[in-house]
């Protein structure tokens, strides 16, 4: 199991992680990236491993995956 998160501070809503995987990521009315309701807490190693890509393209390390 793995939990998501995007860190509101560091966000800089250049929507790259919500334009990769839009099942886990999605651009909320206060313009800054979200973890889609209910995608918080990931059991699945496909959607683990799509969450951590878009992690690592984040320009500013603003979403954590955390195992």
């Amino acid at each position: 199991m793995a939990e998501v998160e995007v860190d509101q501070d560091l966000c800089i809503a250049d929507q790259v992680c919500a334009s990769m995987h839009p099942d886990l990521f999605e651009m909320g009315d206060d313009g800054f990236a979200h973890v889609v309701d209910g995608m918080e807490e990931l059991e699945d190693a496909g959607d683990i491993d799509r969450a951590k890509e878009a992690a690592e393209a984040c320009p500013v390390d603003a979403i954590t995956v955390s195992e």
